[in-house]
């Protein structure tokens, strides 16, 4: 029996899996592990992958900045980021759309999951919207697609796992998604400005707002303001790790809600760590998984395989980027992130480290490629959340974002055409 044969098996029952609606992680471990006994190699070989793969100082970030972004927002500070957004965009017309792209902005950068965004400002603005006579496909498209700048602005939990894929600097990945996140808000109030103009969406307030409600609004904002800045900059000198900072950030999230806005409560910690441990078991199975299927692709040489018949179609950096751009959207459409990144980057690098390709550019192609995924059918996890909470079909928001997808596909074409967008902050506050 050829390698050959195996792999296009192993992908067939993990395809045929997949279909069924089988969980990604337990149809990676089920099709991995019959690949494993059909090819006579010895069962341990799964163990011990299961094992190294969990056993990452550099995964510890995962769960703490799981925790730290839940607490946030059981914490007060999803309303408090939201009431300033009123206060500086409640004058423009469209305002709820502009506040939501906003709000998902200063999110993004606490809780590092698009997911996590979508069902924390989703939850409060969707049906504000809706009320405010905003369709309700329009309200949870914007909700939905916003929410990918969740991943790309840090701190972000997929670069987190495309940094231990792919050996690459954590500091470095997380300054590059600063430009290009704040690239994709700015393309999105745009297009909402537009629509908002054609569709005469009104505005949440007649006047412009006075300093004295900016200076009131910015105080009580200015501790979700300040969690991004401790995190980057404590990474960024060289005062911690990233796995160091995820947990100066449940801290620093902890003492906000029992001490400061004083609305988290104890008898409702016992929940919310359930739900770090539920979300955080989804990750590292699938992590593991990965693992495992990455150890049998490298076995039957896929990575060397693709990086072959990728360099006899062209050379050139562009076009390769351009084709793996392509092969990123259609696998985006039917697996998550987690799995994407940990099946796909270790079978890509050896291309990227050929062609010279920075893995930090490389990196960012990837997040805000797979932000995509997000909120295209059929797998799209926000897609699902917005469409239950404003009670329409996953059909109706998707067609109704596209013209906000666009914003995502301005900005992946800009980073990929235009590496010095991404490296620019990087190379200039960490050098290598």
């Amino acid at each position: 029996m050829t390698v050959s044969f195996v792999i296009v098996f192993l992908l067939g029952i993990l395809a045929i899996l997949l279909m069924l609606g089988c969980p990604i992680g337990w149809a990676i471990l089920v099709s991995s592990t019959f690949s494993l006994f059909i090819q006579h190699l010895d069962p341990s070989i799964a163990t011990l992958r299961l094992v190294a793969a969990a056993d990452s100082f550099v995964l510890t970030a995962v769960p703490l900045f799981i925790f730290a972004g839940i607490l946030m927002r059981e914490g007060g500070i999803t309303k408090r980021i939201l009431d300033f957004s009123m206060i500086l965009l409640g004058h423009y017309r469209g305002a709820l759309g502009h506040i939501n792209i906003f709000a998902s902005m200063v999110f993004g950068g606490i809780s590092g999951s698009a997911v996590a965004d979508t069902a924390s400002i989703g939850t409060i603005l969707i049906p504000e919207m809706i009320r405010k006579k905003y369709p309700p496909a329009v309200s949870a498209a914007i909700t939905a697609v916003s929410s990918t700048i969740g991943i790309v602005i840090p701190p972000s939990i997929p670069m987190i796992l495309y940094a231990m894929v792919s050996q690459t600097s954590i500091g470095r990945l997380f300054l590059a998604g600063i430009i290009p996140g704040i690239l994709v808000g700015v393309f999105m109030m745009i297009i909402t400005a537009f629509i908002s103009a054609r569709e005469g969406y009104g505005k949440e307030r007649d006047t412009l707002p006075t300093f004295k409600e900016i200076a009131i609004g910015f105080k009580d904002c200015i501790f979700a303001l300040t969690m991004p800045l401790i995190i980057i900059g404590g990474i960024m000198f060289g005062f911690v790790t990233a796995t160091e900072a995820s947990a100066i950030a449940v801290l620093y999230a902890l003492i906000l809600g029992f001490f400061v806005f004083k609305e988290l409560k104890l008898r409702n910690m016992f929940s919310l760590l359930k739900e770090v441990v539920r979300r955080t078991a989804v990750v590292l199975l699938i992590v593991t998984a990965a693992k495992l299927l990455g150890f049998l692709l490298a076995y039957g040489q896929i990575p060397q395989k693709v990086a072959m018949a990728l360099l006899s179609v062209s050379d050139n950096p562009l076009i390769v980027l351009l084709i793996i751009n392509i092969i990123l959207l259609i696998t985006g459409t039917f697996a998550d992130i987690s799995p994407n990144i940990l099946i796909l980057v270790p079978i890509f690098m050896p291309i990227i480290n050929q062609l010279g390709i920075d893995p930090v550019h490389f990196g960012m192609i990837i997040i805000v490629n797979l932000g995509i995924a997000l909120v295209t059918p059929p797998v799209g996890s926000c897609l699902y959340i917005t469409s239950t909470l404003a009670n329409c079909t996953i059909e109706e928001v998707f067609f109704a974002g596209i013209p906000y997808l666009i914003a995502n596909l301005l900005v992946l074409a800009f980073i990929t055409l235009f590496p010095n967008v991404v490296l620019w902050l990087p190379n200039l506050l960490m050098p290598i």
